[in-house]
């Protein structure tokens, strides 16, 4: 029986992509080739970090997204502002 780990996660748009549907195709909307590939090898490791010890994350209650926020990203702790959507991590 899975366990609630962190039920606040809260990760940065980047990093909910690739959580919710494994897709980082978005990437390349704002950055060059170089740039999108980096930031999808960042955000796929610190992902991996976080479900070390085979720990599961998934995408939580909308309801509890922030808009805007200067919190760092749970996941890849980017700081740049914006918005925080909320994940569970599960054990």
């Amino acid at each position: 029986m899975a366990t609630i780990v962190d039920d606040h996660f809260m990760v940065c748009p980047d990093c909910l992509m690739i959580i919710a549907n494994d897709d980082a195709t978005g990437l390349d909307h704002f950055l060059d080739e170089e740039s999108a590939a980096a930031r999808e090898r960042e955000v796929r490791h610190s992902i991996a970090a976080a479900k070390r010890d085979g720990n599961t994350l998934v995408v939580g209650d909308s309801e509890q997204d922030e808009d805007l926020s200067t919190a760092s990203c749970d996941c890849c702790n980017t700081t740049l502002a914006g918005s925080r959507h909320h994940c569970v991590l599960m054990g």
